[in-house]
């Protein structure tokens, strides 16, 4: 009687101490949420873990960094998925901005909770602000 209570006792120690279920491993291009990806004009910058995602009707707001370095994109989804707005401050050494309809030219994919906006945008190199420049990025989010 004696070793079967002590046989309960391990075995229940040893489900306690298990670990929970197993994380399933990201897809392909997903990021983890509250991390973004981003790409200047085909130079990678690394992930960053400063993301903010505010929605708001059929729009979300996408912010990257802070106010000194980093991007706002603005994404609706009122009719399918579309890129109204994407501004980039000082990343890479570009500043500049994307505004639907205004030039540039931008798309959107989402894939689980990761979005992938690529685009154009014209601005500035910041090291010499005097000369307008077209700039690509692609910035990936996991809000």
């Amino acid at each position: 009687m004696k070793s079967a209570a002590w046989g309960l006792a391990l075995l229940l120690t040893a489900v306690g101490c298990s670990s929970g279920p197993e994380q399933q491993p990201l897809p392909q291009g997903a990021l983890t949420p509250g991390t973004a990806a981003i790409t200047i004009n085909d130079r990678d910058l690394g992930e960053v873990d400063s993301v903010a995602c505010t929605a708001a009707g059929p729009l979300m707001t996408i912010e990257t960094g802070d106010e000194t370095s980093g991007s706002t994109s603005v994404v609706s989804n009122a009719d399918g998925l579309s890129a109204q707005s994407v501004y980039i401050r000082d990343l890479g050494g570009f500043t500049g901005s994307y505004n639907l309809d205004l030039g540039g030219q931008a798309r959107v994919e989402l894939s689980g909770s990761t979005y992938r906006i690529k685009g154009s945008a014209d601005g500035f190199a910041t090291d010499n602000p005097s000369f307008r420049t077209e700039g690509t990025f692609e910035i990936r989010v996991a809000c």
